[in-house]
């Protein structure tokens, strides 16, 4: 995949921790590992960087462009991120900067253990307006 892509924030939490992202589709009760490089590439493409910029900013060689599109892949396949709506807006190569450690093989990893619990939770039966713990009308 190619182009721009946004985070799926109507379905998707998330947070690092010591350089790997969990990530939650709460819409699905999923939660996912992302290790490796796919940290960074994370990072970058929720600030708006292409796929493109995103290689480049990692350094990465066509072996590890490939590991990068195949992430982007599957991380649209899984709806954790989605296509831009604007297709311009964001960060170009030159604003684009890694977080340094040298590139390690993306791996998104899929677990699906507490779905159960995740889709029972009140939490996703929120009043937008009101917010948690307030329950929509009706």
């Amino acid at each position: 995949m190619r182009g721009r892509f946004r985070i799926n924030t109507a379905d998707v939490v998330f947070e690092e921790v010591e350089g790997e992202v969990i990530l939650i589709d709460l819409s699905r009760g999923c939660y996912f590992s992302l290790s490796g490089s796919g940290s960074a590439v994370w990072e970058m493409l929720g600030r708006g960087v292409s796929v493109e910029d995103v290689c480049e900013a990692l350094a990465a060689g066509e072996a590890e462009r490939e590991q990068v599109e195949a992430l982007v892949d599957r991380l649209a396949e899984e709806s954790l991120i989605l296509v831009a709506e604007d297709g311009g807006a964001g960060e170009t190569a030159g604003e684009a900067v890694a977080n340094g450690a040298p590139f390690a093989e993306p791996v998104l990893e899929k677990y699906e253990d507490l779905k159960d619990y995740f889709l029972i939770d009140p939490i996703h039966e929120v009043d937008e307006a009101a917010g948690w713990p307030n329950r929509p009308p009706g």
